[in-house]
């Protein structure tokens, strides 16, 4: 296997499967996973904030997906359809934002994200497949335009048609979840995965300087100034928020690792 995995706490001298991971006997939040991903990616920034909300400490590394590795061989070896991010513990391996935020919320600490009520819980998933389907795809062209395209050519021309119409295309969904926050907290009531989902797509609108997408929606912007100072759900004391990588981060292709200091 690749030894693209080689970092972090779980990868260094003296660490082993006998102190992290699925064979070790410590409690759950002195596990360490390794996740490999890109701070402009939104499926990236969705397992950091899901491991945030788990209680899951998390080594994090870059895959650098403009210069293709997420198209190497050793990348393949871990993910055969090259999807992104992956997700390492001991010798296990998962790929892809389902299956990385399905694994870390199983193994994570306290109540589960998934809402118990069967509406809510199809109202979660709704919400969910509304962001993923009507909005992701709108953010990740403003993302490459803004930001992905010109760190990988200096002379590139912002194509001003293709942000325009994806601004168009997100303001019916974007309007839709202001109604639904018109009476929520969050967007289905209780904090839950389409939180997560919704809140990876609005931090990168905000650093490709799309924010006002965001301003001009009033039940919006106040349900993320509340995701800004969310605490861990399941109880620790770290945000979030405070971890996901800004404009800056991005540009120089950095991802905060996740260290959780109260047990």
């Amino acid at each position: 296997m690749s030894d693209l995995f080689d970092f972090g706490r779980s990868a260094s001298s003296g660490a082993s499967e006998a102190s992290y991971g699925l064979g070790g006997d410590m409690k759950k939040t002195q596990y360490v996973l390794q996740l490999l991903g890109f701070p402009g990616h939104a499926d990236t920034l969705k397992c950091l904030i899901t491991a945030v909300e788990m209680g899951m400490e998390t080594d994090s590394a870059v895959l650098d997906i403009l210069e293709g590795q997420d198209e190497s061989s050793d990348y393949l070896e871990i993910s055969p359809f090259g999807m992104v991010p992956a997700l390492k513990e001991a010798d296990y391996y998962v790929a892809g934002e389902y299956g990385i935020m399905s694994y870390i919320e199983a193994r994570g600490l306290g109540k589960r994200l998934p809402p118990k009520n069967v509406a809510l819980l199809a109202e979660q998933n709704y919400w969910s497949d509304i962001a993923c389907t009507e909005v992701g795809p709108h953010v990740n062209t403003l993302v490459q335009e803004r930001i992905l395209a010109p760190m990988d050519d200096s002379v590139y021309m912002v194509k001003t048609d293709a942000i325009e119409a994806a601004r168009n295309a997100l303001r019916a969904p974007l309007d839709a979840l202001d109604k639904q926050l018109a009476k929520n907290t969050f967007i289905i009531g209780n904090y839950s995965f389409a939180d997560i989902h919704w809140t990876a797509y609005i931090h990168l609108l905000y650093e490709a300087g799309e924010g006002d997408l965001v301003d001009d929606r009033p039940n919006i912007k106040a349900w993320f100034d509340r995701i800004r100072t969310h605490k861990s759900f399941s109880g620790q004391n770290v945000v979030a928020y405070e971890l996901l990588p800004k404009l800056g981060d991005i540009k120089k292709k950095q991802l905060n690792s996740i260290v959780i200091d109260d047990f």
